[in-house]
């Protein structure tokens, strides 16, 4: 039996895409990041890729992205 591995961003991506405002979307999503369990040099990746962001479509980008390649499907 194959066990489905899924991206703790997920959990996230829905709320984040209603989010209109910049500074919300970036705590939710690093405050949600801050609580999950995963490897602390990935928490530090996102946490720098989030913070750098300078527009909300840049960020639903991120997410989007992130969500693909995690399937293996991500763009550059």
């Amino acid at each position: 039996m194959k066990v489905k591995i899924k991206s703790v961003l997920e959990e996230v991506a829905p709320q984040v895409f209603q989010i209109r405002d910049l500074s919300e979307a970036k705590r939710v999503i690093l405050s949600f990041i801050e609580t999950k369990n995963i490897k602390d040099t990935d928490k530090k990746i996102i946490i720098d890729n989030v913070s750098q962001f300078k527009n909300i479509s840049a960020v639903h980008r991120y997410i989007a992205n992130s969500l693909l390649k995690y399937e293996g499907l991500g763009i550059k």
